[in-house]
This record gives structure tokens, C-alpha cells and sequence, in this order.
């Protein structure tokens, strides 16, 4: 994990440690002397047992724990239980070493009664550092495993957003060769529109979220460039806004594959009349676009295209369970509704 984006409570480790043991000796020291009624004796018998719970937590740690990481669990539980036995041991040891408690020579030095009751009223420290430990771990691993679908979905939206340029391009450039074949009036204002359309989508759409503002005006400009080379007296284009875009922003390129099979695929029927609605919606933090275009004849059975698999994937990454798409074919219009329900972001 980076470092710099390291949770506070896994960076400084060292200290972070120098905390916890200056704490476990100031809780069993206060504890045990208000049990006791005697705070001197437990703060002195306390910096004893504070080497043995270090000893005792760092090699449960560090000897042990690795095995269960490992799924090693035959091997944990059989040095779990050796470590208990030796945990238990090195408190008897102080208890029967240490000139404060007065036991050495009374009791044989594996008195297993002693080792055993040690080891099950003091093993709470190991435990508790192995569980600190275990969440470490765990915490780790789910930022892990979260940074890498977060590269992997990052990677696949720069691919669908690259697949978006060849084919809008493709499109403009078939519908520009079109007018120059007829040798229109309109083709030198397709190629300024088409410029700034470019100029758009390679160096302002590097980012997440554009402003939606910036982004209505490429859709208008697109529309635009579509009706210059169509007759109005057979297309009928209707285009229509309602609501200010705000300071609100929006995934770059979302909507342009949607209203660009509505030209691509709606007008190919020679002289008959064809309609196209383009309508956006909006309200609060909701974005709605609308989209018909009277349906293709030769359209037999429908299958998403690249453009509406594009816009569908991308629409499941970004906005997770924010978003509706439907598309209906009934009443002889190809029908599109996008519905995003968070359009209010921090650009940062």
C-alpha cells in the first residue's frame, strides 16, 4: 500500500507500539493496585511481567500467527498451544525467580499447576495482540484488493471511453466525405464544428466528471453538425432542454453514443419522413435524456451495438445503482431512456 494514503493507525508503527505497551503497563499497574490496595508493589511488579507479555505477544505474533495466514491450520493450532504452555512458563518463572514474591525453593520449577493457572489468567495480552495484528491484516488485504478493482475498472473505462473517439470520428468523417461528394456550402462549417468537437473530447475529457454544462454544449454542437447535412423538409430533428445544468457534472461522452445511433441507424430509409426527439431533463441532482428516432424498417431483431454496450457498461461503473436504461422498439420508434440519479459531484 502507498504509504502516503496509509491509514493514521498503520503509519508511525513504531511508536504506535511504545503506546500500547506504556498503556497495557499503566492499565495492569492501576488495576491490579486499586484491586490490591497496594499501587507501589504493582507498579514494581508490574515492570516485570512488562518484558515477559512483550516476549510472550511479538513471538506469538510474529512465529505463530504466520502459519494461520498461511492456512496452516494443523501447524498453528500445535504451536498455539506450545506457545501457551511457554507463555505460561515465563510467568512462573518471574513469580518464582523474582525475590519480590518470595516462591523460589518452595515450589519445584515446573510446577505444572502454576505454569497452567499463568498461563490461563495471563494470556489475554497475546490475544489481544494477535487480534490487533489479524485486523491489520485484514484491513490491508480488503484496500488491496479494492485498489486493484479500482485499477482494473479505471482501465476498462479509458478503454470504453477510447472506443467512443474512432467511432464518433468515423461517423463525422462519412458524413463530412458525404457533403464534399455534393460539393455543399455546409462542409467548411462541418470540418469548424468537428474541430472544436475534437479539440473537446481530447483535452477536456481526461478527467472523471466533466461539467455537465460542457458537455451539452458538445451534444448540442453534435446535433448541430448532424442537421447540416440532412433536409429538414424529411429529417425532423427535436431538440430540447429543460432545466440548468448548474454546477453539476457528469461521466464525459456518457449520452453521445445513444444520440449518435439515433442518426446513424434512424436516418437510412431514403425519401421517408423520420422523426428524432432528443429530450434532456434537469431536476435537483437527476439527469434524464430521452431519445427517439423513428425505427429502421430493415431492423428485424435488435442486439446492442457497440455504442449502447459501451454506454451500458460504462453506466455500471460509474453510477452503481444510480442509473436506469431502457430501451423499447414498440410503436415504430427505436426508444432510449437514461435516467442518472447523481449528477452533483466534487470535481476534485
Amino acid at each position: 500500500m502507498n504509504k502516503a494514503n496509509t491509514h493514521i493507525l498503520f503509519k508511525y508503527r513504531w511508536l504506535w507500539h511504545v503506546i500500547f505497551w506504556v498503556v497495557s503497563y499503566l492499565f495492569y499497574s492501576l488495576s491490579y493496585g486499586e484491586y490490591n490496595n497496594n499501587y507501589a508493589f504493582e507498579f514494581q511488579s508490574n515492570l516485570y511481567f512488562l518484558p515477559v507479555r512483550m516476549i510472550g505477544a511479538y513471538t506469538f505474533i510474529y512465529l505463530v500467527i504466520p502459519f494461520l495466514l498461511k492456512r496452516r491450520y494443523y501447524q498453528f493450532f500445535g504451536l498455539t498451544a506450545l506457545h501457551w504452555i511457554f507463555y505460561g512458563f515465563i510467568i512462573w518463572m518471574v513469580y518464582y525467580k523474582v525475590p519480590l514474591y518470595g516462591l523460589e525453593g518452595d515450589y519445584p520449577i515446573f510446577y505444572w499447576p502454576k505454569i497452567i493457572v499463568a498461563a490461563l489468567t495471563n494470556y489475554e495480552v497475546p490475544a489481544l495482540v494477535a487480534t490487533i495484528k489479524l485486523f491489520k491484516v485484514w484491513y490491508l488485504d480488503q484496500n488491496k484488493k479494492q485498489d486493484l478493482i479500482t485499477q482494473k475498472q479505471q482501465a476498462e473505462l479509458n478503454f470504453l471511453k477510447t472506443q467512443v473517439h474512432p467511432h464518433f470520428l468515423f461517423n463525422t468523417l462519412n458524413n463530412l466525405y458525404a457533403l464534399t461528394l455534393k460539393k455543399a456550402d455546409e462542409a467548411p462549417d462541418v470540418v469548424i464544428k468537428l474541430s472544436d468537437l475534437l479539440r473537446y473530447m481530447l483535452y477536456e475529457c481526461g478527467e472523471k466528471f466533466v461539467p455537465l454544462t460542457k458537455e451539452l454544449t458538445f451534444l448540442t454542437n453534435y446535433i448541430e453538425l448532424q442537421s447540416i447535412r440532412h433536409d429538414k423538409s424529411i429529417v425532423n430533428i427535436k431538440h430540447e432542454r429543460i432545466g440548468e445544468p448548474g454546477n453539476k457534472v457528469i461521466a464525459p461522452l456518457l449520452l453521445l453514443p445513444i444520440i449518435e445511433n439515433c442518426f446513424k441507424h434512424g436516418i437510412t430509409q431514403g425519401d421517408k419522413e423520420v422523426q428524432i426527439q432528443i429530450l434532456l431533463s434537469i431536476e435537483e441532482n437527476k439527469l434524464t435524456m430521452h431519445v427517439k428516432n423513428t425505427l429502421n424498417e430493415r431492423i428485424k431483431n435488435f442486439t446492442d451495438g457497440l455504442g449502447i454496450s459501451n454506454v451500458r457498461r460504462r453506466l455500471e461503473l460509474i453510477y452503481p445503482n444510480q442509473h436506469a436504461f431502457e430501451i423499447n422498439t414498440d410503436e415504430g420508434f427505436f426508444d432510449v431512456m437514461i435516467e442518472i440519479r447523481q449528477i452533483e459531484k466534487d470535481l476534485g
